[in-house]
């Protein structure tokens, strides 16, 4: 082999690394990112049932002093704020990720529109 064959093979494998390595990068991302989801899932249902606990205990006229039910309150409130903006970074995180999938088209299948065959050099043996 030539030269130039030898340094466009170890370029193309090179690539193949590079793109091998991405695509698990990618996987598991996409499987943090779906663990991440489910935790948040399951963290907004508890919220949820507190509120509904906390409701009913106000309706009932629970035992509980007035401050202990207003720093209640207080913390399931921040507790909402805090979980809506990990929800409006995980959206972000989406939306920057799938931006990132439109911008450069995956090597395995280029598009054609936006690269253009070139012609394959000649090759004697």
């Amino acid at each position: 082999m030539t030269k130039k064959g030898v340094k466009s093979t170890k370029a193309i494998d090179l690539l193949l690394e590079n793109t091998i390595a991405l695509q698990k990068t990618i996987t598991n991302l996409a499987t943090e990112l779906k663990s991440l989801n489910k935790k948040v899932s399951s963290l907004l249902k508890l919220f949820e049932d507190a509120s509904k606990a906390f409701k009913e205990a106000r309706i009932e006229g629970a035992a509980a002093a007035p401050s202990e039910i207003a720093e209640l309150s207080e913390k399931i409130d921040d507790l909402v704020k805090q979980n809506m903006t990990i929800a409006k970074g995980l959206l972000l995180l989406e939306k920057t990720l799938r931006e990132s999938k439109v911008e450069r088209p995956s090597p395995a299948r280029p598009s054609r529109e936006t690269h253009k065959p070139k012609p394959l050099p000649e090759f004697s043996f």
